[in-house]
C-alpha cells in the first residue's frame, strides 16, 4: 500500500459516538443508544449488560469537578482518594483491581503503562464531558486487557449545529480558584469543538500530623472535529492534553510508617490523539471503520522541587472494523495491532532502575448481535489476542436481554477476561522497596452476572437489581517480600480470588419537578493468603451507597439537589518501621453530605454554589491519608449562542 493510499484509508475512519441511557434512567426510552456494550452502537435495551450512563444535565446539577464524583453513586463502584485534591486516585469495580477497569476518552484507551495499567482518575474533570458510560462486568472479548469488570467510556462534547462558547468561573475553601471555557462552531458538513479547563487548590493536609497543606493544579485541553464530504463518508480527529502538579506527603519508614509532611510532588503531563473515519457501502449494509488512536504519558517524581525519578509510555493503536448488517442481526469483524513502549529514569545506586521496555499485541475481535428472535437479543463475542510476550489468549462474551413487556427486562451476562502483567510489575525497580517479576503470566477470569430492570407506575419508578459473581486465577500481589534481595516483588498467587454480590439501583419521581435516588452496593471479596486462608481483600467495602433528591423550581430555572454518599468499613495494610511485620487495620464507613444549587439568572448568566462533606466527616479511603473537610463554593457560568 502505498503512501498515498494509506492516507486515504485513515481517512475513512469515524468514532461518532450515540447516546443512551440504562432503564432506570431519567426518560426510561426503549431508543436509547450505548456504544460501549458492544463493538457497534447497540438500544440499551438489548445490551444484556448492567449498565449507567451520566449525562451532562446530571453534571450540572451535582457541579462535579471530578469524574470520580460521580462515581460514588454508581452501583458496584468504590473510589480511594489518597488525600486532597488531586491526589492518587483509584476504582474498583465489584471488587476487582484498580486496573481491571478499562477507560476509554472518545475511543482512545487511556489507561496509563506508566502507572500500573491504572487509569489517573485525579486528572479527568467533567468540564468538556457530555456524558460517561458505564458498562460493568467482563468486557475483554471485545476491549482487551483491563476490562475485565467494566469499562467506563468518556464521551466528550460534540459540536454539531452548534455555534456558542461558555465560561464559568469558581473560588471557594482551601484557596480554590477553578475556571474554563468551551465551545463549538460548525457548518453544514463539518463541527469543531474545544475546550481549556484550569483546577487549582491550596489542599488541605494528607498527614494525620503537621500542618502543611499539599497543593494541586490541573490545566486540560482539547480539540476536536468532524467533517462529512458526503452522507457515507466521515472524518475525525481529536487531541486531549493534560498539565498537571501534586503536592502529598511521603511515608515516614523510619519512625511512624504513616505519611509525615515533606515536600514531595508528581508533575504529570499526558497527550491523547486520534484520527479516523466511516465509510458505507451498499446501501449501508457495510460499514468500514478505521482508527489510529494513541497515548502518551510523563510522570516525574520530586523531592524538593528536583527530579528523583521517572516513568513513560506511549501506545499506539490501529484497528479496522467491519460492520456487517444481516436483515435485523449485525455482525461486526475487526483486527488491532497495539505497540506500547515504557521507559524508567532515575538514580543508580544500589541497583539500575534505568530501562526501556516494549510489548506488543495482535487481535482479532467478532461481535454478533443477534436482534430478530422477538424480545430476546444475544450477544456473542470473541477474541484472539497474539501477544509478543505471552502466551496467545482467548476470551469470550454472551449476554441476553430478555423483555417482558414494556416494562420489564430480564438479563444476564457470562464471559471471561484476562489482565497482562503490568511494565512495573515485570521489570520496574524502586532502590530500597521493589524489585520486579519478568516471570509473572496473565491474570485470568470468569464471570457472570443476572439482573432485572424494573419500571413502575407508569415509569414514575425504576428499579434495577443485579447478582455478579467473579473468579479470578493468578492474582498478581504486588506486595511480595523476596528473601533474595530483602525487598518487595510482585508474584501470581495460588488459588482463586472470588468477588460477588449485589447492586441495587433505584429512581422516583413523585411529582414532576422531584426526582428521588440511590444505589445500594453489597460486595464479598476473598482471596488465598499464603498459608492457604480465605481473607478479605483490601479496600473494598463491604457495603456502600448514595441517597439524592434533586429539586427544580421558578419554572426549572433553579435547581437544587442533595446527596449522601456512603462508604462502608473497609480493610486496608499498615506498613510499620522494619523490623515489624506489616497489618491489616481497619478504616471506619463515613458519609459524605452534599448539596449544590443552581439559578439561571437569564439565558445568557447562571449562578451557582456548592459545599461539600456538610458533617465534616474525618474520613480516610487509604491508612494514613486525611481527606478533605467540609467546603463550599460559589460560582458563576456564561453561555453565549446557541
Amino acid at each position: 500500500m502505498s503512501i498515498r493510499q494509506l492516507v486515504l484509508v485513515v481517512s475513512l475512519v469515524n468514532c461518532s459516538p450515540a447516546f443512551g441511557e440504562d432503564l432506570t434512567a431519567a426518560e426510561n426510552s426503549l431508543d436509547n443508544i450505548l456504544v460501549t456494550a458492544s463493538r457497534s452502537p447497540i438500544p440499551a435495551i438489548s445490551a444484556g449488560s448492567s449498565t449507567t450512563v451520566i449525562t451532562r444535565e446530571q453534571m450540572e446539577q451535582q457541579q462535579a469537578r471530578y469524574v470520580t464524583d460521580l462515581l460514588r453513586a454508581v452501583p458496584g463502584f468504590s473510589v480511594s482518594q489518597a488525600g486532597t485534591f488531586g491526589s492518587q486516585t483509584q476504582v474498583r469495580v465489584r471488587g476487582a483491581e484498580a486496573n481491571h477497569v478499562l477507560v476509554l476518552i472518545d475511543g482512545v484507551r487511556a489507561n496509563d503503562p506508566a502507572s500500573g495499567d491504572e487509569f489517573r482518575w485525579e486528572f479527568l474533570s467533567t468540564s468538556n464531558v457530555e456524558r460517561v458510560e458505564i458498562v460493568r462486568g467482563p468486557q475483554s472479548s471485545l476491549w482487551g486487557s483491563d476490562a475485565v469488570s467494566a469499562v467506563v467510556n468518556v464521551i466528550t462534547r460534540s459540536g454539531d449545529d452548534r455555534h456558542d462558547i461558555e465560561a464559568y468561573a469558581e473560588g471557594g475553601t482551601f484557596d480554590t480558584l477553578n475556571g474554563g471555557l468551551q465551545g463549538g462552531t460548525s457548518g453544514n458538513n463539518w463541527s469543531l469543538v474545544f475546550g481549556l479547563e484550569r483546577l487549582g487548590t491550596g489542599g488541605s493536609n494528607i498527614s494525620r500530623s503537621g500542618d502543611e497543606n499539599d497543593d494541586s493544579d490541573m490545566t486540560s485541553a482539547s480539540l476536536s472535529g468532524i467533517y462529512r464530504p458526503s452522507g457515507n463518508l466521515a472524518f475525525n480527529v481529536g487531541l486531549r492534553a493534560v498539565d498537571a502538579w501534586s503536592q502529598y506527603d511521603a511515608a515516614d519508614f523510619l519512625v511512624t510508617g504513616l505519611p509525615a509532611d515533606s515536600d514531595v510532588a508528581t508533575d504529570t503531563q499526558q497527550l491523547s490523539a486520534q484520527l479516523g473515519s466511516s465509510l458505507s457501502t451498499l446501501e449501508q449494509r457495510l460499514v468500514h471503520h478505521l482508527n489510529f488512536r494513541y497515548l502518551d504519558t510523563d510522570n516525574r517524581s520530586l523531592t524538593d522541587h528536583i527530579e528523583d525519578s521517572s516513568t513513560a509510555s506511549d501506545r499506539l493503536t490501529i484497528s479496522y472494523q467491519a460492520d456487517i448488517h444481516l436483515n435485523e442481526n449485525l455482525l461486526s469483524l475487526a483486527m488491532e495491532n497495539e505497540r506500547t513502549r515504557f521507559s524508567q529514569r532515575g538514580d543508580a545506586t544500589f541497583g539500575d532502575p534505568n530501562q526501556d521496555q516494549e510489548i506488543s499485541v495482535n487481535s482479532v475481535i467478532a461481535d454478533f448481535q443477534a436482534k430478530s428472535f422477538g424480545p430476546l437479543t444475544w450477544l456473542l463475542s470473541g477474541r484472539y489476542d497474539n501477544n509478543s510476550d505471552f502466551d496467545d489468549a482467548v476470551t469470550g462474551r454472551l449476554a441476553l436481554a430478555y423483555e417482558l413487556g414494556d416494562a420489564s427486562r430480564l438479563r444476564a451476562t457470562v464471559g471471561t477476561g484476562q489482565k497482562a502483567p503490568t511494565f512495573i510489575e515485570r521489570f520496574g525497580f524502586f532502590p530500597g522497596q521493589f524489585i520486579g517479576n519478568p516471570q509473572l503470566k496473565p491474570e485470568t477470569s470468569t464471570s457472570f452476572d443476572v439482573g432485572l430492570d424494573q419500571s413502575l407506575l407508569d415509569g414514575r419508578i425504576g428499579l434495577q437489581l443485579t447478582y455478579f459473581n467473579q473468579d479470578l486465577q493468578d492474582e498478581i500481589n504486588g506486595f511480595v517480600f523476596d528473601p533474595d534481595t530483602f525487598l518487595f516483588t510482585a508474584a501470581n498467587m495460588p488459588g482463586e480470588s472470588s468477588r460477588r454480590g449485589v447492586e441495587l439501583a433505584a429512581v422516583a419521581r413523585p411529582a414532576a419537578a422531584l426526582e428521588l435516588g440511590g444505589t445500594y452496593t453489597y460486595t464479598d471479596t476473598t482471596e488465598e493468603n499464603d498459608q492457604g486462608q480465605e481473607t478479605d481483600e483490601l479496600r473494598r467495602p463491604r457495603h456502600s451507597g448514595s441517597l439524592y433528591a434533586n429539586l427544580k423550581l421558578i419554572d426549572d430555572r433553579a435547581n437544587i439537589l442533595l446527596v449522601a454518599d456512603y462508604g462502608g468499613e473497609q480493610n486496608d495494610r499498615y506498613f510499620p518501621p522494619f523490623p515489624e511485620p506489616s497489618a491489616v487495620v481497619s478504616l471506619p464507613s463515613y458519609w459524605l453530605l452534599g448539596v449544590t444549587g443552581s439559578f439561571d439568572v437569564s439565558p445568557v448568566l447562571n449562578l451557582f454554589v456548592r459545599a461539600t462533606n456538610l458533617l465534616d466527616q474525618e474520613y480516610e479511603e487509604v491508612y494514613g491519608y486525611q481527606n478533605p473537610g467540609r467546603a463550599a463554593y460559589l460560582g458563576i457560568r456564561v453561555r453565549f449562542g446557541r
